[in-house]
């Protein structure tokens, strides 16, 4: 008798091999898929929620520099479908070169967030998202020169602030 046999007949135990079981494997794998599946669209939301307010935070800031440009010059800048760097002087959105939103402005103020347009100087400013973005296309932030804030979502809904 080999001597692994005579000490299984003595002790009456059956020597194993060190490591995991197949069992033990699998129940690791599930929770991690587990949690993977909890984190993974929670995650998702975060950085969602933190471009969409990049764009907002960038919108308040044109905003500013709007009013800047109306102090100096006694007039709004012109109608701009797609503002560049320093298009308006301090302008500069970020992301270069790829921006997540294509900032616009519409002078006179149109009366998008359903709020009459102003009689006097105004404008409307907007941020679309990009492609690049990952955010819905056709989704529109507005932010005109009383303050008023919407959003048209990508069904053609508009909601009011934001």
């Amino acid at each position: 008798m080999g001597a692994a046999m005579t000490e299984r007949l003595l002790t009456g135990k059956r020597k194993t091999a060190p490591g995991f079981t197949l069992i033990e494997v699998m129940i690791v794998v599930a929770i991690l898929a587990i949690i993977t599946m909890i984190a993974i669209p929670v995650y998702s939301s975060y950085v969602k929620d933190a471009k969409i307010g990049r764009g907002e935070n960038n919108l308040v800031l044109l905003s500013t520099l709007m009013e800047r440009y109306y102090q100096n010059n006694n007039l709004y800048p012109a109608s701009n479908p797609s503002l560049t760097p320093n298009a308006i002087p301090g302008w500069n959105p970020g992301n270069n070169p790829n921006p997540l939103f294509t900032y616009a402005i519409q002078n006179p103020d149109l009366g998008v967030c359903n709020v009459a347009a102003p009689a006097g100087p105004s404008y409307d400013l907007t941020a679309t998202p990009n492609a690049n973005s990952g955010l819905p296309a056709g989704e529109i932030f507005y932010l005109d020169s009383q303050n008023d804030r919407c959003e048209k979502l990508p069904n053609g809904t508009l909601v009011m602030g934001w």
